[in-house]
């Protein structure tokens, strides 16, 4: 085949593996919910455990937005200000860069626009520089790549530079802390259990506003130590090393004058303690050319209520109110098993930006505005009052401080709407009270799963057992759940399949339901049911059912390969209405799979279906994000013919997806039939016939103008296109015919000889 056909051909298979309007999946941020009667204006922001709060530009209109980076898995939710509100806006988060641990904004090159700064996965310092020009709708960036440092060696030392490596557990400032015009590093140094500063030298050096390069200049920041019982020791330092400009354990920081006399005091919390502690900066008082801390306060903020109701907590300051002063606000900064809950505290400054007074407000800073109920939520539907609708159920640990990640209870959210909205109310916050059993890591789901025809609960649980409640009410009538068994019969817990995630499938078509069971190891067991109605038992028929799995492929490592965990969710639905079950898997890395093992033995290794998941953006669609820790509930929810997906995640909040073009029923007809797409056309010993939609079973047949037959196949539901050999043909036009349920169509086709 020539060269320019083989580009056609990529290019024309890529149209077709992006033009799949029936199957695909978009994020969704509306849903009515109501909680303690109060409507829940952005539901799905996917929760707050360790927030970190900077202010940017996100849209290039001249007024500040909000970028929210949890640490709990690196996840980045940009808020806009609308008329005095934070608007959570998923459509530019694939226009902000990834980071891992931390998230600065700060203007390194003095051009009005905040930079970004974040780390590699192992922990190294990386830039994007800001390169948003007027007129731009979403921030463009410049990846000025991993940073390095010049160390504290003469010049005729043989390594002069050094890779700017800062702590992951910690939270440095950036900011301009001796106001000469550039920026400068202060972190803690674990080691010597000190504050160090880099700076950077441009201003000394006379360099371009495009020229930085950061100088460790003081090994002992503030001339004090810290003790590891949260104590500071002031004027004293084990490495008390003092430098200027050349030629050639865990703490959160925040550095602002709270004196009004132009140095910065130091805002400082440990791993391990609540509360912050505030150091006075007596480089103002005693005219010092070094910062050095004079004096230490344990009550922070003061006359307000103190911010110690949690571990490890860091401050950030930003105008929240737009009244032109710094705000403060105060979270958690831990990586997990932390408060979870009521988390985000929010101080008016009544005061100014260089001497503020600090109120408290509230306690629920954006959180009072979406749906986060700790952390580890995993939903479920199901119409538990049998009044034909679907009733919500999410999972959560509630609150790690309070539940220690052993009372995971259940959220119960009534479907008020009708058929074709609906509109949830939270109704119960410990439905079954399953808060006395002492699960953790709780997975939920409702179906048959003893075959006597009504819908019963299941669950799993860290330790690998999987439970059931039996529904004594009956086929159609409101559930009445008692619990059955902690411990289905047959359910084999072997290395790697502890945190079990069941789903009842229909495997084998007889009246016995099965299951499918998610592990940590990432693989799905298939179980097929061995007992009888009313009594389930299983048989493990595939510890690696189709080879379907939720681990994460790695090409960071050597040798490359999976990782050895994947805590794999399974949620069944027939997604694509094809009348075929469907498997969704929620991976721990953050990613949704789609298998389709209708027909296909279990000992087949099937490959997930790509391109199927959206996120709805500016200018473009991108896989979303969801976080870590995915969990997924399938249910219609407005009478469409295709289930909406509600995903969890280890932030306890939840996501919305759904299809917006309903793949019409079995029973209907398209309005148009579709042509063939023939490829290449005329062609010679071979063609690609393909179409776009794909939601039904189609007969491809080729014949002359007489009507006589020479090629015919099928396309199967979801195939996307299919090769003719057309060698023995006579040179001349055929027709390529297409018929399925939706009509008959028609596309010429030229074949012609080899010779040229």
């Amino acid at each position: 085949m020539p060269k320019i056909q083989v580009t056609l051909l990529s290019l024309f298979c890529y149209a077709f593996a992006t033009a799949q309007p029936d199957n695909r999946f978009y994020t969704y941020d509306t849903l009515p919910f109501t909680v303690s009667g109060n409507a829940v204006d952005m539901p799905f922001t996917g929760g707050f455990n360790a927030p970190q709060f900077n202010q940017f530009d996100l849209n290039n209109d001249g007024v500040n937005d909000l970028i929210v980076f949890d640490r709990n898995d690196n996840k980045v939710m940009p808020f806009i200000k609308k008329a005095g509100k934070w608007v959570y806006d998923s459509r530019y988060e694939k226009t902000l860069p990834s980071g891992y641990f931390w998230y600065k904004t700060a203007d390194l090159n003095s051009d009005g626009k905040k930079d970004i700064f974040t780390l590699t996965e192992t922990s190294n310092l990386v830039i994007y520089l800001n390169q948003t020009q007027a007129g731009n709708p979403t921030p463009k960036f410049l990846y000025l790549g991993e940073q390095f440092y010049r160390n504290k060696y003469d010049s005729n030392f043989f390594q002069l530079y050094n890779i700017l490596g800062l702590s992951k557990l910690d939270l440095p400032e950036i900011s301009d802390l001796d106001n000469d015009g550039d920026l400068d590093i202060v972190f803690y140094d674990q080691f010597a259990k000190s504050y160090s500063m880099h700076r950077d030298v441009r201003s000394e050096k006379g360099w371009s506003k495009d020229t930085h390069q950061f100088q460790i200049m003081d090994m002992c920041f503030g001339g004090f130590n810290e003790g590891f019982d949260n104590s500071f020791l002031l004027g004293e330092c084990s490495y008390r090393l003092k430098l200027r400009p050349r030629h050639a354990g865990g703490a959160s920081l925040l550095m602002f004058d709270n004196d009004e006399d132009g140095d910065y005091e130091m805002l400082v919390s440990n791993i391990g303690f609540k509360g912050m502690t505030l150091l006075k900066n007596g480089k103002k008082e005693f005219n010092t050319y070094y910062d050095t801390m004079i004096a230490v306060d344990t009550i922070f903020p003061k006359n307000t209520k103190r911010a110690a109701n949690f571990v490890f907590p860091a401050a950030y300051l930003f105008d929240e109110d737009g009244d032109g002063v710094n705000d403060l606000v105060v979270a958690p900064n831990g990586f997990s098993d932390q408060k979870e809950t009521n988390n985000i505290w929010l101080y008016r400054n009544t005061g100014k930006n260089n001497k503020p007074v600090f109120n408290f407000v509230k306690n629920n800073f954006l959180t009072a505005n979406t749906l986060d109920f700790g952390a580890k939520s995993a939903p479920a539907f199901c119409d538990y009052d049998a009044d034909g609708d679907q009733d919500l159920f999410v999972v959560s640990n509630g609150d790690f401080e309070v539940s220690g990640g052993m009372k995971d209870r259940i959220f119960l959210f009534e479907n008020k709407g009708n058929s074709s909205r609906a509109n949830y109310v939270l109704k119960d916050t410990n439905y079954l009270n399953f808060i006395s059993l002492g699960l953790s890591e709780l997975i939920v789901r409702f179906g048959d799963i003893d075959g006597d025809k009504d819908i019963d609960l299941y669950y799993g649980n860290n330790d690998g057992t999987v439970g059931w409640f039996r529904n004594t009410a009956g086929v159609g009538k409101p559930l009445n759940l008692v619990l059955a068994s902690a411990t289905l019969p047959g359910i084999i817990i072997n290395s790697g399949m502890s945190n079990s995630a069941p789903a009842v499938f229909n495997y084998n078509n007889d009246t016995l339901p099965d299951l499918l069971v998610g592990m940590y190891n990432g693989r799905i067991a298939l179980y097929v049911n061995s007992g009888s109605v009313g009594s389930p038992s299983y048989t493990l028929a595939s510890d690696r059912a189709w080879g379907m799995r939720a681990n994460q492929w790695r090409t960071d490592v050597t040798p490359m390969g999976f990782q050895s965990f994947g805590y794999a969710v399974p949620e069944v639905a027939d997604l694509d209405k094809d009348g075929k079950e469907d498997i969704l898997i929620g991976c721990s890395h953050g990613e949704i799979r789609w298998y389709s093992p209708a027909g296909r033995s279990i000992y087949d290794s099937l490959s997930a279906k790509e391109g199927w998941l959206w996120q709805k953006t500016i200018g473009d669609s991108m896989v979303p994000d969801f976080g870590s820790r995915i969990s997924i509930g399938a249910a219609d929810l407005n009478r469409d013919s295709i289930p909406e997906i509600m995903v969890g995640n280890s932030r306890g909040g939840l996501y919305l997806l759904k299809n917006p073009n309903a793949v019409l029923s079995s029973t209907k007809r398209l309005s148009k039939p579709e042509k063939p797409l023939l490829f290449p056309n005329p062609a010679q010993n071979m063609v690609t016939i393909a179409r776009r939609n794909t939601a039904f079973e189609c007969l491809v047949s080729l014949h002359d103008l007489p009507g006589r037959k020479y090629r015919e196949t099928q396309l199967m539901k979801g195939e996307k296109s299919i090769g003719f050999d057309l060698e023995g043909l006579i040179p001349g036009i055929y027709f390529v015919t297409f018929t399925s349920e939706s009509g008959t169509s028609t596309e010429k086709l030229i074949v012609r000889s080899d010779q040229r």
